[in-house]
C-alpha cells in the first residue's frame, strides 16, 4: 500500500533555507571608495527647485452659456428602421384609438408634425428575442411628414389586425 502524501509545512522549508544575518555584507560594497587621504564623504549638493514663472490657473470669470439640446427631428434620431410589433400609448397601455389624432401639424398646413402622446413599442431584442420596451416617439417630438406617416400607418395596421 502506498504511503499517504503529506504537505510541506513552513518548518520543513525553514530548515533547508540558510539563515542570513543582517549586516554581514562585505564592507567593500557598503562603503564609498574614497581616496585614502579624503576625510569628507561624497554628499550630493542640494539642488534648488524653482517655482514656475506663470500664474496658477484661475477659473474664468465669464462662464459660457450652456447650449440648448437640439430637437430630435431626423429619422435616424427618432425612429428605428423597423417599427415594433406592438405600439401603444404609455399612459394608457393601449394602442391609440384614433391614430390620426396622435400627431398635429405645428404650423397650420405645415410639413412638420408634433406628437401629442408618448408612444412606446414592445419588441424582441437580441439573439433570443428578449422582450423589451423602448421609447418610439416622445411627447412634443417634431417629425417630418414621411416619419409621421410611417408611425400612423403602423398604428392603422395594428388596429386592423386587432379587429
Amino acid at each position: 500500500m502506498p504511503t499517504p502524501r503529506t504537505r510541506k509545512t513552513t518548518s520543513d522549508t525553514e530548515e533547508k533555507i540558510p539563515a542570513t544575518t543582517v549586516g554581514t555584507e562585505p564592507a567593500d560594497a557598503t562603503e564609498d571608495k574614497a581616496a585614502p587621504g579624503d576625510t569628507e564623504t561624497n554628499i550630493p549638493e542640494a539642488v534648488e527647485t524653482k517655482a514656475p514663472d506663470v500664474a496658477p490657473l484661475e477659473p474664468p470669470t465669464d462662464l459660457e452659456p450652456i447650449p440648448e439640446p437640439e430637437l430630435l427631428t431626423t429619422a435616424q434620431q427618432l425612429l428605428p428602421a423597423t417599427i415594433g410589433d406592438r405600439v401603444e400609448d404609455e399612459a394608457t397601455g393601449q394602442p391609440p384609438t384614433d391614430p390620426d389624432a396622435v400627431f398635429v401639424p405645428v404650423p397650420p398646413y405645415g410639413t412638420t408634425f408634433r406628437c401629442t402622446v408618448r408612444l412606446i413599442e414592445h419588441v424582441g431584442m437580441g439573439a433570443y428575442n428578449t422582450p423589451a420596451t423602448r421609447l418610439l416617439v416622445p411627447v412634443g417630438a417634431q417629425l417630418k411628414r414621411q416619419q409621421m406617416e410611417r408611425v400612423v400607418a403602423r398604428l392603422h395596421a395594428q388596429l386592423a389586425a386587432a379587429e
